[in-house]
């Protein structure tokens, strides 16, 4: 028996595909319909589903985040995505790298047979499969399918310090996943920066194009290399190169990137660069990702290219030229408020210093060494100097610098004034705000994300991850959001004109603005100021 479920959002879809479709010809006993996500989900724990019809385009959640639960739950029936995006041809197939079929709407009924006659032979062959030895055979699919996300999580695990960096613990984790310690013993971190979209994309399509470029990197840049394509806890793309058995050249992965970045530039319509980290062991990797992030962070110079961690292509005036690996540990630590974790490391460095031996002069060093990383942490945040103070008063220079034992207590004070500072403004950050006000004071202005970035002095990327990562909007979702809240003020409190108001929001085409209007407010500008004018 094989059963199908339609998910799409748009009723007359599904009802056209079942009338529409030969099932009983082509071999398919019994059809389900749903409307939205949490109805799939409920046939899908109720019913044994053998494949799944799905449009990528619905409210709430989206049809490659149903993908994602049906694959968290071990579930693996056939899926088969619409979608109208006709201009996505390089995400068709990077989508069909994870065994998913696409098709584009309107769906050809024939075209679509054809489709579920594959997908059908393949359940066909997953039974006769299983009844070789079923419960062996669910045990290793079960296995195998969810090894990737697990693998994935162990790296998560390890760049947000849940697993310890030491030998033992990074041995004992990997065993968990059946991988062998000399496979990672060695690697070599690629970032991601997606420096800007050269289409205008809302909250869904960028999501959308993000999931292709996870699956292209991991066809194009690790195509015969080991290893994996994750997402951090900040929202960057990371590609682990698995070096401990087999090492790529500079060459080869400097061809991988090229040819990576220009596939995105032609077919995802985005610039974007790729931070190549230095080989290290597996236990330093954390380190390695802190310096690809504050690479990222303090590129205003290089734009669209591969960027190498060795290389000195950072100028020298750059304040982070001199922040040592043990310092950008510390200044991340700060960052995500792991503040007993950074009292530690603060005591041991302290601890480290010979009363004998030190000087005013390297007590001084180190007294600009620990401000340089709790400035460099706020800068991240768009803090302000003046704002570590407020609450806290620590000693100067000259009396820091006395002693060792008084430089000890400045560093207490200087740890536990900025860790007050984080906690309070950990929800909020700056940055943000900062963005959110400029954003507000220019709607008469064509905004980009390059121009919002330099408002803020941070890098384009790091704005865009951070801004989604507070709001759950991307900056052009949000921008179009206050742009039509405005627009809708001065419909229902002013009589000027439709026209002049989409002219002083930087509209010239009244009928796009007029299309925009209705997708934010569900009603034409024309109407909604008649509503009004009826109350």
């Amino acid at each position: 028996m094989i059963r199908v479920l339609i998910v799409d959002d748009e009723i007359y879809a599904v009802k056209g595909l079942l009338s529409g479709v030969r099932w009983e010809t082509i071999g398919v006993d019994e059809v389900y319909e749903a409307y939205h996500a949490p109805m799939a989900q409920q046939l899908l724990l109720e019913k044994n589903i053998d494949i799944v019809i799905c449009d990528i385009e619905m409210p709430e959640t989206s049809g490659l985040e149903l993908m994602e639960w049906v694959k968290e739950r071990g579930m693996q029936p056939e899926t088969i995505v619409l979608t109208c995006h006709s201009e996505f041809d390089y995400a068709k197939r990077a989508i069909s790298l994870g065994s998913f079929e696409y098709l584009l709407k309107p769906v050809v009924y024939t075209e679509l047979e054809q489709t579920l006659l594959t997908a059908i032979s393949r359940v066909s062959e997953k039974r006769r499969i299983s009844n070789t030895d079923d419960q062996y055979n669910k045990i290793v699919e079960l296995w195998n399918s969810r090894k990737p996300i697990l693998v994935e999580r162990f790296w998560q695990d390890l760049l947000e310090r849940r697993v310890s960096a030491n030998r033992e613990a990074v041995s004992q984790a990997l065993s968990a996943y059946d991988m062998r310690l000399s496979i990672v013993e060695r690697v070599r971190l690629i970032l991601i920066s997606v420096e800007s979209w050269e289409k205008p994309l809302n909250e869904r399509d960028e999501l959308i194009m993000e999931f292709a470029l996870r699956k292209s990197a991991d066809e194009l840049l690790l195509a015969g290399i080991p290893g994996n394509v994750i997402q951090d806890h900040r929202g960057n793309i990371l590609v682990v190169l698995h070096q401990g058995e087999q090492e790529a050249s500079r060459e080869d992965i400097e061809t991988r990137c090229r040819e990576y970045l220009d596939a995105c530039n032609r077919y995802f319509y985005c610039r974007l660069s790729c931070y190549v980290g230095d080989l290290c062991a597996v236990t330093d990797v954390l380190q390695s990702y802190l310096t690809l992030l504050n690479r990222e962070y303090r590129n205003v110079s290089q734009a669209n290219g591969v960027i190498w961690s060795g290389d000195s292509g950072e100028s020298a005036s750059k304040p982070t030229a001199s922040l040592t690996e043990s310092m950008l540990d510390w200044a991340d630590l700060l960052e995500q408020g792991l503040l007993r974790e950074l009292g530690v490391k603060l005591e041991e460095w302290t601890d480290s210093i010979d009363s004998g031996t030190a000087t005013v002069e390297t007590l001084t060093a180190s007294y600009h060494a620990l401000l340089q990383v709790i400035y460099y942490a706020m800068h991240r945040k768009g803090l302000q100097a003046q704002q570590l103070y407020e609450d806290q008063s620590c000693p100067g220079l000259d009396v820091a610098t006395r002693s060792v034992v008084q430089f000890k207590t400045w560093v207490r004070c200087i740890a536990n004034a900025a860790g007050s500072l984080f906690t309070r403004t950990l929800a909020i950050s700056p940055v943000v705000q900062k963005v959110k006000a400029y954003i507000g004071e220019h709607l008469n202005e064509e905004l980009s994300r390059e121009q919002l970035a330099s408002v803020a002095f941070v890098n384009p990327a790091y704005l865009s991850r951070l801004f989604r990562k507070e709001t759950g909007m991307v900056l052009t979702d949000y921008i179009l959001q206050e742009k039509m809240a405005s627009a809708a003020e001065l419909l229902s409190t002013t009589d000027r004109s439709i026209s002049e108001i989409a002219d002083g929001l930087n509209y010239g085409n009244f009928s796009y603005f007029a299309r925009l209007f209705r997708k934010v407010h569900g009603v034409t500008p024309h109407d909604y100021r008649k509503s009004f004018r009826r109350v």
